[in-house]
């Protein structure tokens, strides 16, 4: 669940990002430092550490953000004056929210036992459109433990039609 200040964060960036007309790039830039947050355990242990100076954690950003433009740069550099680089994943999400709602876009998972092919994947998609009337940002994770079948995430719904949970309900008489 995301917090309340990471939403407030969010919601003014993306105030900025319209105003400045840079609501991609800036998405691109907080998934971004999201990824390096998360997967850099070096990076992530400076950034938290309260030995080192705030100077030194800014002149990190610059250097990290050197090729963002002014605004995108500023906007990391302010997360990090008030200590909020470690709520970067929710602040991301929540700013991606923003944009799926302004864009008429619903973001959805699907996992599956193995990869679905380019006309699966299409098929999938385009039901999906007429059932949410949105355009449909797809993301596919594959998941060797399903026997078969599929699960869908939309936003906070979970749409499990894999083989096991169908035999499990079966095995329970549903």
């Amino acid at each position: 669940m995301v917090d309340k200040v990471s939403k407030i964060y969010a919601v003014a960036i993306f105030e900025i990002a319209i105003e400045e007309d840079k609501i991609l790039s800036i998405l691109e830039l907080l998934d971004g430092m999201k990824e390096l947050y998360e997967t850099n355990i070096e990076f992530k242990e400076f950034m938290k550490n309260p030995l080192i100076k705030k100077e030194q954690k800014l002149d990190m950003i610059k250097k990290i953000c050197s090729e963002a433009k002014d605004i995108e740069q500023e906007i990391m550099l302010y997360l990090v004056r008030k200590n909020r680089l470690d709520e970067i994943s929710n602040i991301a999400y929540e700013y991606r929210e923003l944009y799926y709602s302004k864009e008429n876009i619903v973001g959805i998972k699907g996992i599956f036992s193995m990869e679905l092919s380019v006309e699966q994947k299409a098929k999938l998609i385009e039901k999906l459109e007429k059932i949410t009337n949105k355009k449909i940002n797809f993301e596919q994770e594959i998941d060797p433990k399903l026997i078969g079948g599929g699960i869908l995430k939309i936003g906070d719904k979970i749409l499990d039609g894999s083989i096991r949970t169908q035999l499990a309900q079966m095995a329970k008489g549903e």
